[in-house]
């Protein structure tokens, strides 16, 4: 056995989310207990009209902050309650974006499924015996840079956790302007026990006393770079939230080279699931290129750093 079908991948999806024609899947491993997060887009027929071009330009960064919100929420923990009412209010909001994504038939969704799991299939191996996919040995070269430094410096301590949180609050309130969906989004990655955003807006600005009792090691750079990718995924880097990043790797006790590294790997991982999202929609295409190029110049990426990524992606993701 060495192609998967749908029969022999159901038994490891332990959660399966769809937002009109993508879906996003969680693949566990049932000797480890080891997930892997996968998501794929399934394209509807390529001719498409103009206003089709526009919703799939208006649903892009949804499906950016999409994986970025699902990225921070598994740091939390995936038993959250109470965030029910923003994300839904989340979904309705990405579905409205884009006419495009229509509901997907059933042998489509399952053709999506399957191709979420192409994605993550060098991390499984066949195992006759028991006849089934289990885990194989994590492949360093089939993970981006942003999920290497989160599985290997996770961040665990509930104090870290605490200070994520106001971070997080702090970093979305740097400009001064949040609207109500962007509210509604934050909440729902937030840990319920730590607050609501008023409440944790309402605390003292992290000091940097605070900061340096955060764990020490790898750890920290991991705070900062879910801090910085959040700052990104808008599109709108502000003066003041750059600042503020600057400020917490310094009290972070970080070193220029340490905050200059966690930038780019946030820079790269926004840039990578636009190329994920885009490439799923139509493949490497011109209208593809210039939102990608589009993209990164909004994030401080220069032309020539974009086709690396881009070319990365694509080395990373062959099969």
């Amino acid at each position: 056995m060495n192609q998967p079908s749908i029969d022999t991948i159901n038994p490891l999806i332990v959660d399966l989310k769809t937002q009109g024609r993508t879906v996003q899947v969680i693949f566990q491993c049932p000797l480890s207990g080891k997930q892997f997060p996968a998501k794929h887009y399934q394209p509807q027929d390529r001719s498409i009209g103009a206003q089709a071009i526009q919703s799939t330009k208006r649903s892009f960064m949804y499906a950016i902050q999409t994986a970025i919100s699902q990225a921070i929420r598994e740091v939390f923990g995936s038993n959250m309650v109470g965030r029910t009412a923003g994300n839904v209010a989340r979904q309705t909001m990405y579905s409205a974006s884009s006419n495009l994504q229509n509901s997907m038939s059933n042998k489509e969704k399952q053709q999506a499924i399957l191709a979420a799991f192409q994605s993550v299939s060098k991390n499984f191996i066949w195992d006759d015996k028991g006849q089934r996919w289990i885990s194989g040995q994590a492949v360093q070269e089939t993970m981006s840079a942003f999920d290497q430094q989160r599985t290997q410096y996770p961040i665990q301590h509930p104090y870290d956790l605490q200070i994520l949180s106001r971070m997080l609050v702090e970093v979305a309130l740097a400009d001064g302007s949040v609207t109500k969906e962007e509210r509604e989004w934050l909440l729902n990655m937030l840990h319920p026990a730590h607050g609501t955003i008023d409440s944790i807006a309402q605390k003292p600005k992290l000091s940097p006393a605070e900061l340096k009792e955060t764990s020490s090691g790898g750890t920290r750079e991991t705070l900062l770079l879910l801090a910085w990718t959040l700052a990104l995924c808008d599109e709108e880097f502000d003066s003041s939230e750059k600042q503020l990043l600057l400020n917490y790797g310094q009290a972070l006790q970080l070193s220029q080279s340490q905050i200059g590294r966690v930038q780019s790997i946030a820079q790269h991982y926004i840039l990578e699931n636009a190329l994920e999202y885009m490439f799923g929609w139509g493949g490497q295409d011109q209208f593809a290129r210039q939102n990608i190029l589009q993209l990164a110049s909004k994030i401080g990426l220069t032309q020539r750093e974009a086709m690396e990524v881009e070319a990365k992606f694509q080395r990373r993701n062959a099969r």
